[in-house]
């Protein structure tokens, strides 16, 4: 089976910056990712809605002027977002907010390929770990509410 037979881990950038979008887009697809890329913050919160990527990557100026309103919005569509914000290093400073906030890492550019897709992979399997974690959180909710019923089953049965 080849790669891209398997199915793929799907992937958001937002980014206002051609190039940096471009580069991202080849780097991550040629990893095996299937990649969506929008130009503006409304655009992506949008796409994150339909298909809750497992990692979203955000240039510096698509970010909101107040690093809560990252996550505000994410969060309506899924529990822990991860979040990468793709920075120069004369703008990472200014980035420790929005890392206080919740976002997981930060890219630096020019890309470094080989350590963004060490940090991708192990964000990916972070990601699908959270999923399975939630998922069976939501079993288990739903056992101990059922409980009482099947109690009741037991017992109208044993009456029977």
């Amino acid at each position: 089976m080849s790669k891209l037979d398997k199915a793929r881990t799907r992937l958001l950038v937002i980014s206002r910056d051609a190039k940096v979008c471009s580069d991202l887009v080849i780097l991550l697809t040629g990893y095996g990712y299937f990649v969506d890329y929008v130009q503006n913050r409304e655009d992506g919160i949008e796409r994150f809605r339909q298909h809750k990527h497992a990692v979203v990557i955000m240039d510096v100026p698509a970010l909101p002027q107040f690093p809560e309103e990252v996550f505000r919005a994410f969060y309506v569509y899924r529990r822990n977002p991860i979040i990468l914000i793709a920075a120069h290093r004369h703008e990472q400073e200014r980035m420790v907010p929005y890392l206080d906030k919740g976002v997981f890492d930060i890219i630096e550019l020019p890309l470094k390929i080989e350590f963004l897709h060490f940090r991708l992979r192990r964000l990916v399997a972070h990601s699908e770990l959270q999923s399975r974690k939630e998922f069976l959180q939501t079993l288990v909710a739903m056992g101990l509410i059922l409980l009482p019923v099947w109690f009741l089953v037991v017992y109208m049965l044993a009456r029977g």
